[in-house]
């Protein structure tokens, strides 16, 4: 500090004694001096202000990368809920297939046991004509053994009658199947779109961490 000023001082007489054209080759040293030192307090003072600077940016980095490990934390619990919520919903897909599945076998079932009973019916219906025209020819002598075989085929018929009624309830089962089998396909749609959704929310979160 006291070479400073110092030189300053020197400086200063330097420059009037320049002024009077008497400057000695010390003189010039000392005012060349002089010279430099107010530059290397120009470019200390700009030094300064540059480290300030960048504390100011190491600062604001700080605070950046503060903020992305907290979306990065959002994005990777989003990520898991989407995941969970994927796994759940195809889970209840699953059991709607195979629930429906069942209730189809079951239908087809029921289907083939009434084409059965149909056939069934289409033999009782020739017995039964060739009962009237049995009673006609042998109305006295096998008139007890008619009426068993009427009412033999009556309980036959009205046994038919209920297998019809049954699958008048599997047909609306079926119907009812149907309707459910479009909202799994419907299920099945929102479950593409949300794995389409997580696979760009992945991609994010991959372009953040980069």
């Amino acid at each position: 500090m006291d070479r400073t000023m110092k030189l300053r001082a020197v400086s200063d007489n330097a420059k009037s004694d320049v002024s009077h054209g008497n400057l000695t080759e010390e003189q010039n040293k000392l005012l060349e001096l002089s010279k430099r030192n107010a530059q290397l307090e120009e470019e200390n003072k700009k030094a300064l202000d540059y480290l300030k600077t960048i504390e100011q940016l190491k600062g604001h980095l700080r605070q950046e990368q503060a903020r992305t490990a907290e979306l990065e934390n959002k994005m990777k619990n989003l990520v898991a809920l989407e995941e969970q919520e994927s796994a759940r919903k195809k889970a209840l897909i699953e059991e709607e297939k195979k629930k429906t599945l069942e209730q189809a076998k079951a239908a087809e079932q029921l289907r083939e046991l009434l084409k059965q009973e149909q056939a069934r019916m289409g033999e009782l219906d020739t017995k039964i004509k060739n009962l009237a025209a049995l009673e006609v020819q042998e109305s006295g002598r096998k008139s007890a053994q008619l009426e068993e075989e009427k009412k033999k085929t009556l309980e036959q018929l009205k046994a038919v009658e209920q297998l019809s009624a049954s699958l008048k309830q599997e047909q609306a089962k079926m119907a009812e199947l149907e309707a459910r089998m479009k909202e799994t396909t419907a299920l099945e749609t929102r479950v593409r779109e949300l794995t389409e959704a997580l696979g760009k929310i992945s991609a994010i979160a991959a372009t953040g961490k980069a």
